[in-house]
């Protein structure tokens, strides 16, 4: 007759401890790669999940109706950014009559509006944006955005706002278009989070690009463009983020380069 073996227990001490080391690395490797995954959204696609790891809402305020930033922001940006928008067109610009307009919003985005109508903007609305970037949240200007006042067509919005890191190369602002393959862009900081993914040189891929001639101006430039013309080439500022404040300038239109519009977005947020 054989012997039986004696019974022991699953709950033993020293088999649960043996068990729980056996998962402690499978625990790890699950973790890094979490992690990992978050750090290169590699989740942001995944149903339900990558909800998870997209981050509060970022409430936008679009000064001017710019239907090329609206398509890229609802086509590309949202892919892995919670963003929702509110678009304030020129004539909706007229109904906003106090600051807290926009301070319910998380960030601002001002354009040059519909075929260049937020170029120029009431005082009283310059007034509000300057508040709101004021109380430390941030804002994206876009071209020629905001450089006039209306009624004093020889004075600059932007002085009033006071917050653009930029100024006009001449004694006014002027833009300049040239076709796509004439335009490439150089990284001035390539460790800077808004630029550290990308190789330069950086180039667009169609179209007729439009740059506006301006200087950094109470901000550090941190991406060139040089445009070539003929046997001239121009070498000038693309990208400009205000010293010690929460702005970026784009001297071009940031719907012809989504990616970069993307990480200036998830940098000021």
């Amino acid at each position: 007759m054989s012997e039986e073996m004696p019974y022991i227990p699953y709950g033993e001490e020293g088999e649960w401890k043996k068990r729980f080391e056996m998962t402690i690395p499978i625990l790890l490797l699950i973790l890094v790669f979490v992690i990992v995954a978050a750090k290169m959204n590699w989740l942001v696609g995944v149903p339900f999940i990558g909800d998870l790891f997209k981050g509060p809402n970022i409430d936008i305020a679009i000064i001017g109706n710019d239907q090329s930033l609206i398509k890229v922001i609802e086509t590309d940006i949202r892919k892995d950014l919670p963003v929702n928008i509110k678009i304030f067109s020129k004539s909706d610009l007229y109904g906003v009559r106090d600051a807290a307009t926009f301070a319910k919003y998380n960030m601002i985005i001002l354009t040059e509006g519909q075929d260049g109508d937020t170029i120029e903007l009431e005082r009283y609305t310059l007034e509000y944006l300057k508040s709101f970037v004021d109380s430390g949240k941030p804002a994206i200007v876009i071209g020629l955005a905001g450089n006039k006042i209306v009624g004093s067509p020889q004075a600059s919005g932007w002085n009033i706002m006071e917050f653009v890191p930029a100024s006009c190369k001449a004694s006014k602002c002027e833009e300049t278009a040239v076709s796509f393959d004439r335009v490439t862009m150089f990284v001035r900081d390539i460790n800077h989070p808004i630029l550290k993914e990308f190789i330069e040189p950086l180039n667009f891929s169609s179209g007729q690009i439009t740059y506006t001639l301006i200087n950094p101006s109470g901000g550090v430039s941190i991406l060139d463009i040089e445009i070539t013309t003929g046997a001239d080439t121009y070498t000038g500022t693309a990208l400009v983020e205000k010293s010690g404040g929460k702005v970026v300038y784009f001297a071009f239109h940031p719907a012809l380069y989504p990616p970069l519009l993307h990480n200036v977005i998830q940098y000021l947020r």
